[in-house]
């Protein structure tokens, strides 16, 4: 099989590309598949996170994926932040803006710990109190444990990132291959006519979790949510046909992508100095 891709950004149409590949591959087993770029003019590195775990998911049905066609500017990109690598291209130095695209094992938690101890400062981080600094942290930390806890994915979690100091924005995305959040809501609640959009809309508000035991969680999503409108960023949450954007709102994609992905973009141009008495270090978890 052969497919094109179109451009990868962070936006609706980006996904859109990414779910008409999925659609397209979904049903292939023990099969070629040349995912050719030559059509692909341009591509958010960070996106690599998505298409990583939907080709993971392909690859893990007995199918061989082969990249052709990457324009220049793309596959240089794409070999700084060591995603065109797994695919056989030489790796080039990443640079210091590159948050680089690596695959954990839902077992990583301490290695996804150092990841962002590594990759994430000198980003351009907006200032932050020392209470709200620690919950940002946590709450990247909390979706990666949202995928250990709710995915059930046996793939892995996928993530990437990449700083673009002249635009003054961080984006930062992870991505899952997992049952994604509308099925595991709808078993949640019992209700299995529930859409994607009220599923994505029940996970962001603040407390609820479908995780149970000690450490409940449901902080991270509603916090993000919170902290990107105040920053004037923005995060998007895909999951199946869902796409939810803080600067969009809800829609509907043509074709559904595997997982969930969430994907931040900080504006690193905000000095606000943040504090909020609602957001402290006993509120994490």
């Amino acid at each position: 099989m052969i497919h094109k891709l179109g451009s990868v950004n962070n936006n609706r149409e980006g996904f859109e590309s990414l779910a008409e590949l999925w659609s397209l591959a979904a049903l292939l087993v023990a099969r070629p598949l040349e995912l050719d770029l030559s059509t692909c003019t341009s591509f958010d590195a960070n996106m690599a996170a998505p298409l990583g775990a939907a080709l993971a998911v392909i690859a893990d049905k007995l199918n061989r994926t082969e990249i052709v066609g990457v324009l220049g500017p793309i596959e240089n990109s794409l070999r700084r932040n060591q995603f065109l690598t797994n695919y056989g291209y030489p790796p080039l130095e990443a640079g210091t803006t590159i948050l680089p695209f690596q695959r954990f094992q839902l077992t990583d938690e301490r290695l996804f710990g150092e990841y962002l101890r590594r990759y994430l400062p000198g980003k351009g981080f907006p200032r932050l109190t020392e209470g709200a600094g620690k919950v940002f942290r946590q709450s990247i930390f909390e979706i990666f444990q949202n995928a250990v806890a709710h995915s059930e994915s046996k793939l892995g979690v996928f993530v990437c990132g990449q700083f673009f100091p002249n635009e003054l924005r961080l984006n930062f995305t992870i991505s899952d291959a997992g049952i994604g959040i509308c099925n595991k809501v709808r078993a949640f609640l019992g209700n299995e006519q529930l859409t994607s959009e009220a599923a994505i809309q029940w996970a962001l508000a603040g407390g609820h979790t479908t995780r149970t035991g000690r450490r409940p969680g449901g902080v991270g999503l509603k916090f993000m949510q919170d902290f990107v409108r105040r920053n004037r960023g923005n995060i998007q949450i895909v999951s199946g046909d869902g796409l939810y954007g803080a600067t969009t709102g809800y829609d509907k994609l043509h074709s559904s992508l595997p997982g969930t992905t969430v994907n931040f973009e900080i504006n690193t141009a905000d000095t606000q100095s943040y504090h909020d008495p609602d957001i402290g270090p006993e509120n994490i978890f």
